[in-house]
């Protein structure tokens, strides 16, 4: 079943390299990787016990304020009260005292910012944003900024006086750098849709009568998929979830310059494994990442930073032993980049490439800043150290793919990590799903406890219910074992 959503591809854009975006949804962990031709580029996994609330909008009431901190503590969901400080008030000035600008049991509209941890509870903003694929409209934001990534000063002074004259004094906008591509008359049709959809989150708070509820609540996973869809604007879905299949297809039919078509997997197989996906996880959790030539990066993760090292291994002894230097780090920064993405590595990045000259230093960093800025992150290039170690950040806004699937290994007294009990579990589900036709009456799965405990989830049920969906008995086999394991014995 194939559908074709929005094949009027902009023809300022000439498409090069077939994308392929695969949706892995069926099961309680999702995940999806973009690929360009035969390599993935892009890579993420959502587990549910992680999942954000970051972009949603809610109404929420005022439960408390707090003088001393100049900031109200807000109930919006069943969490822990949210916290708003007076910056995050757009009709509020630095001037003003919280309790003069709100009052307890005041209902209002927010927006999560930051997601609530352990210890605190999430921070929330009444200055709501409404994000497009060129525009991002912020209702009461009475500012416009633009992409630091559109420099020329003609262009940028025109999109600003343009975006003045069409904006109410009450209303901003961020200007992104996909809108230096656009036409005016495209710019305003995306703006008039943001209002509208503003409009309509304005429509339902004032309509409910319950006091708390959600205006707009969506999935990170769902989020991080219309992210990618908007920043790579074209290609081909493969969705093995037929909600997740109509929910895209509705926001695409909201985003007419976006060109993508979908398709719905049915297969047992997952559809990871059958468009060369499937070693992505594998080869994620590997500290050596092997490049072409023999050249490896060995890639470190500490408490503080994140350090990668270049390896050139039988760099052979050329005459032009410089030249050689340069193109095996020219392509060690290149997988560098593509790694930090993969894995979502952020923070301090500490890089020791192979020595070489200042003339071909400043080359490099020329080459790495031009691949920073096709990053979906901000990535802040600091350059060579007085160590001749290249230095730069990237921006944190969710854990790695490292936080998210391991845990510190007790073998080895934390010096290495091993697959969680969660990550375990889903891979024993995605199994099932592909083995499911191959067995009659039951499965033997041995297992260690905490395995088990997590296949079957905090009500304790998810085994009877697959094996109600899939019409076998699953018989648990406990063993002992120092580290999350599973493992498949018998299929009858």
């Amino acid at each position: 079943m194939v559908y074709l959503i929005n094949q009027n591809v902009n023809q300022k854009e000439n498409i090069t390299v077939e994308k392929k975006l695969l949706i892995n949804a069926r099961e309680r962990e999702k995940r999806w990787a973009l690929l360009e031709g035969n390599k993935i580029k892009r890579f993420e996994v959502h587990q549910p016990d992680r999942d954000s609330k970051v972009g949603n909008v809610y109404s929420g009431v005022v439960e408390t304020i707090k003088p001393s901190l100049n900031a109200a503590f807000v109930s919006f969901d069943k969490g822990r009260n949210g916290y708003l400080p007076l910056k995050n008030i757009p009709w509020a000035t630095n001037s003003d005292l919280i309790q003069s600008v709100l009052h307890q049991g005041q209902r209002i509209m927010l927006q999560v910012t930051k997601d609530e941890s352990d210890l605190k509870g999430a921070v929330v903003t009444c200055s709501v944003e409404c994000a497009g694929s060129a525009l991002v409209y912020f209702p009461f934001g009475k500012i416009v900024t633009i992409s630091k990534k559109i420099e020329d000063a003609a262009s940028r002074k025109e999109l600003i006086t343009w975006s003045k004259s069409l904006l109410e004094e009450t209303e901003g906008l961020l200007i992104r750098t996909e809108a230096y591509q656009l036409t005016k008359d495209e710019l305003e049709k995306e703006l008039s849709r943001l209002r509208t959809v503003v409009e309509n989150w304005k429509t339902m708070f004032q309509r409910n009568e319950s006091s708390v509820y959600p205006i707009l609540s969506r999935t990170s996973f769902l989020v991080s998929v219309e992210q990618v869809l908007l920043k790579e604007q074209a290609g081909t879905m493969l969705i093995d979830h037929n909600d997740t299949l109509d929910y895209v297809n509705q926001f695409l039919m909201s985003k007419p310059d976006l060109s993508w078509s979908s398709e719905l997997v049915t297969g047992d197989e997952n559809v990871f494994d059958t468009n060369g996906a499937g070693l992505a996880e594998e080869s994620n959790r590997k500290k050596i990442v092997w490049i072409d030539g023999g050249i490896s990066i060995v890639i470190e993760h500490t408490e503080a930073l994140t350090v990668i090292d270049v390896n050139s291994g039988k760099m052979a002894k050329s005459a032009d032993n410089r030249q050689t230097v340069k193109k095996v780090n020219e392509r060690a920064a290149l997988e560098v980049m593509r790694q930090l993405q993969l894995r979502d590595i952020s923070g301090i990045i500490i890089i020791d490439f192979i020595n070489m000259i200042e003339e071909d230093q400043r080359a490099l960093t020329k080459t790495i800043q031009n691949r920073a800025a096709k990053d979906h992150k901000h990535i802040e290039v600091i350059g060579f150290t007085e160590l001749c170690l290249f230095q730069l950040t990237r921006k944190k806004t969710r854990p790695s793919y490292e936080e998210i699937k391991t845990i510190q290994c007790q073998v080895c007294e934390g010096k290495g990590t091993v697959l969680s009990p969660a990550s375990l579990a889903f891979e024993l589900e995605r199994e099932l799903y592909e083995k499911r036709r191959e067995i009659l009456n039951f499965i033997e799965v041995e297992a260690s406890s905490d395995v088990m405990s997590a296949f079957n989830g905090a009500e304790g049920s998810f085994s009877k219910d697959i094996a109600k969906l899939f019409g076998f008995k699953i018989v648990w086999n406990i063993i002992e074992s120092p580290y999350p394991v599973y493992r498949i014995n018998k299929l009858t």
